[in-house]
């Protein structure tokens, strides 16, 4: 005989479709503040946001495998390909340097405010589904470190794609020359004021950011 859901199940599906649907929705409310702008429709910005945003789905659809696999060993190229993804999402926090002035000014700004958090809670979700995945496996001791790792990775992450211009394919392509010019950022961080300032302002906001949501889920599991 087939077991009834719950009332805890059910609402645990709809809870997990709201955050689906709401991602979804802010991504949609991007494109068309975008495609809807009588002047420029789908060309600049609006195209290059698109595929910024396609690119920082990516993540979160990649972390979703590595919370459903049961092989262990699957787990380690999903996570670093998750890893070489997930720069993606907070990135485009950083396409705000496009604004400018102009009649559309306006409507700019609300697109990159829209692509800007849909990118950030893009991230900080398939943190937090990576998160409980390991914690699972291995302990809370590595849960933590591997949140912390993601922070500090995906900090450079945007860095090297927002001032060296590589991207999550270069690493795949041409993995020696990113890592060989990373590198030469990161033994002289303050040769490059500018970008490691970045680096450490994108670090400490998606940590927050992921805190937020890690404390907030806290609270509400108290309340029950």
């Amino acid at each position: 005989m087939r077991e009834e859901p719950t009332a805890d199940t059910m609402s645990f599906t709809w809870r997990r479709l709201a955050l689906i649907g709401a991602l979804a929705a802010t991504t949609a409310l991007t494109i068309v503040v975008g495609v809807s702008d009588p002047h420029a429709p789908l060309v600049y910005p609006t195209r290059f946001l698109i595929w910024n945003l396609f690119l920082a789905w990516l993540p979160l659809l990649i972390a979703c495998a590595f919370v459903i696999v049961r092989n262990k060993l699957a787990l380690i190229p999903l996570g670093l390909a998750w890893l070489a993804f997930l720069p993606n999402a907070p990135y485009l926090i950083t396409d705000l340097v496009h604004l400018g002035e102009g009649y559309e000014l306006w409507r700019h700004i609300l697109q990159y405010g829209f692509a800007a958090w849909t990118g950030v809670m893009l991230g900080v979700v398939s943190m937090r589904l990576v998160h409980r995945r390991i914690e699972a496996d291995w302990g809370r001791a590595a849960g933590w470190a591997a949140v912390a790792a993601s922070v500090i990775l995906c900090a450079v992450g945007v860095v090297i794609g927002r001032f060296q211009r590589w991207n999550s394919w270069d690493l795949v392509t041409r993995p020696d020359a990113v890592v060989a010019q990373t590198m030469g950022w990161v033994r002289s961080p303050f040769a490059h004021v500018q970008s490691s300032g970045v680096a450490v302002a994108v670090a400490v906001f998606l940590a927050a950011a992921y805190l937020t949501m890690w404390a907030y889920e806290s609270i509400g599991a108290a309340g029950h």
